[in-house]
């Protein structure tokens, strides 16, 4: 349920900036529904799966298949080439809802180009990672390594979502793909990020990030060891064992 609510997460509150509606007597989106819309309407499918789910009735699977096959029905044959850059990365969201990786890699290739040009540091972190897991499902894991990479060089204030991301998203999407100690080394970087972020702790997102970091370190670092232990190496396997457990009974401490 937590991968389940992380993805339901990412969808529905990445984006909740406002914009403006496109003109439906422009020929050039004719046809083409905005993001926002797109948004809305997936959030009331959400809502009613999210409810059977919590009755039972459909499991976390099901659930991603049928919000993926609605999304797809609102994208029909959507022409990123007639997509307004700046909100790129909200059809690349959706792109990803549907499962449809190769239009979501294209989409969010142009959502951080935008980014890098605009020098909107949070969007070029949170497009990275969601670019880099596209990549993923795609089977090219040296390139998704290689994007998660550049995100390692955000500012503690803006590193939050690093993380989360690729040990939710990106590690189970390239793991076993002849890759794993390069994903181990990409997580243990990603927990020292974690450990410098900087949140503000008298607001709500800053208190729950600090509730769950122990968590997501202390998973993190399991399956370190786990990538270590599954590509047969076993005595890195065991240092980042040691490693672990040396921070994690720092955090305790604290």
């Amino acid at each position: 349920m937590r991968s389940l609510l992380f993805v339901v997460c990412g969808l529905f509150l990445a984006g909740c900036q406002t914009g403006t509606l496109e003109d439906p007597n422009d020929a050039k989106t004719a046809g083409i529904l905005a993001p926002d819309v797109i948004r809305r309407q997936l959030k009331g499918t959400s809502d009613m799966l999210m409810e059977r789910v919590a009755k039972g009735q459909i499991s976390d699977d099901e659930f991603k298949t049928m919000i993926a096959k609605r999304a797809n029905e609102l994208l029909k044959d959507l022409p990123l080439d007639k997509v307004e850059v700046s909100r790129a990365w909200e059809y690349g969201e959706v792109f990803r809802t549907a499962k449809r990786w190769p239009q979501a890699k294209q989409a969010l290739e142009i959502a951080v180009a935008d980014a890098e040009k605009t020098k909107n540091e949070d969007r070029r972190v949170n497009d990275l990672l969601r670019l880099a897991h596209a990549e993923a499902m795609l089977g090219q894991v040296p390139i998704a390594i290689t994007t998660a990479e550049k995100v390692m060089n955000a500012p503690p204030e803006g590193s939050a979502p690093i993380l989360p991301a690729i040990l939710l998203e990106i590690v189970p999407a390239a793991k076993g793909k002849g890759q794993d100690p390069a994903l181990a080394k990409l997580l243990e970087e990603a927990i020292k990020k974690h450990m410098a972020t900087v949140v503000d702790p008298k607001s709500e997102p800053g208190q729950m990030f600090l509730v769950a970091r122990p968590h997501h370190v202390r998973n993190a670092w399991r399956m370190i060891v786990e990538l270590y232990a599954k590509a047969g190496k076993d005595e890195e396997a065991r240092q980042a064992l040691a490693r672990s457990e040396e921070m994690l009974g720092t955090m305790r401490r604290v």
